[in-house]
């Protein structure tokens, strides 16, 4: 797709920005500052980086209201644009200069399988190879892409996208502008099954799943239904790839749950709560809001509001950061023993004293 060139200053315009220099700088396209070349615009996010712009040979950047241009003075001037939010504008200005807004195709295409009960709002787009079951209720604006299912009973608000191949059982509700990526499976079985006569029997997992408002759940995330009551993600909350949510989880608003992260049966967290990629939640833990729980770590136990934790199994971040630098510290103090033991030995033999025992000496 050719690139439409405008002038900074008409950037400037679409992005609700003030222009400090050239104006009537053409643009081509919008790169990031490491590739940015003549005739580019880039854009600047924190004021650290703010000198890779003195080598940048781009032509215009867009940067926050309180940049500082000393220290990147460069022979060719550079035309700025100045906003409160860098790099929304930046992603602003790069649609726009691909020319990405096209015309959003609507309607039911013949291959979809729509029961006769379903209720659709207007607006939709519903592509080839869909299935909505029935009672299924599909708010307005809705988008599902190829290869989507929606079981009995499902209900979607507005604005919802849905990419290829999701797939919801039965009676998950989505809250508005929900977004789900590809091979994401909502509402499926929880993992519970109780002993009986030496046999893993299940239990009937006859709860339901509903997904706040304004959620985005990244491509072949997997989160169970409850067993008898709703399992819940909060407003706001962004799940990454790979996440799996257990059954009966009470997951709170705006929380980040990273790639690979696992949380058992019965959790709940609080609001603003991160878990970086690959940490485990032990079952019924409960995490407080705006904790922080690291890469890889284990949790067995609750997390108070506020707290970091890292490693497994996970303690507060200062105390676990010693532990690593006590574990760095093992080959050095290893060598310390073994010269402690030598001259134990050593001083035994001088005095006549009974040797050690065996357990002060050490094989390489």
């Amino acid at each position: 797709m050719e690139h439409v060139a405008v002038t900074v200053d008409q950037l400037a315009a679409l992005v609700r920005g003030r222009v400090v220099g050239d104006g009537t700088t053409p643009i081509q396209a919008a790169r990031p500052v490491n590739q940015a070349g003549p005739g580019d615009i880039t854009f600047i996010e924190d004021e650290r980086y703010a000198k890779l712009l003195r080598v940048s040979p781009a032509s215009a950047a867009i940067v926050g209201p309180h940049f500082k241009r000393a220290g990147v003075e460069r022979e060719q001037p550079l035309s700025v644009i100045e906003v409160d939010d860098p790099l929304g504008a930046f992603v602003t200005v790069m649609s726009h200069l691909r020319g990405d807004a096209r015309p959003r195709w609507t309607g039911i295409h013949p291959q979809a399988c729509v029961a006769p009960t379903a209720r659709i709002g207007s607006n939709v787009a519903i592509h080839a190879f869909v299935f909505v079951g029935e009672e299924v209720e599909i708010g307005d604006d809705c988008t599902l892409h190829p290869g989507v299912v929606l079981q009995a009973g499902c209900k979607l608000g507005r604005g919802v996208v849905l990419h290829p191949r999701v797939v919801l059982y039965e009676r998950v509700t989505l809250g508005d502008r929900v977004e789900v990526h590809s091979g994401a499976v909502l509402g499926g079985d929880g993992f519970g099954y109780r002993l009986a006569q030496g046999k893993h029997v299940k239990i009937p997992q006859t709860g339901t799943l509903e997904i706040g408002p304004d959620v985005e759940i990244g491509a072949n995330c997997a989160i169970d239904r409850g067993t008898f009551e709703a399992t819940r993600v909060g407003e706001g909350t962004k799940i990454d790839n790979l996440v799996m949510v257990g059954h009966n989880n009470q997951i709170g608003r705006h929380n980040l749950l990273c790639g690979q992260v696992g949380l058992a049966g019965s959790c709940t967290t609080g609001d603003y709560v991160v878990m970086a990629g690959q940490a485990g939640i032990k079952d019924h833990v409960e995490i407080g809001d705006r904790a922080i729980v690291g890469a890889q770590a284990g949790v067995h136990r609750n997390i108070p509001a506020g707290q970091q934790v890292l490693g497994a199994p996970a303690i507060p971040v200062k105390e676990q950061r010693e532990v690593f630098a006590m574990i760095a510290r093992l080959p050095e103090m290893r060598r310390q023993l073994k010269d402690l033991a030598r001259q134990l030995e050593g001083l035994t033999r001088s005095t006549g004293a009974p040797r050690p025992p065996d357990h002060t000496k050490f094989e390489e």
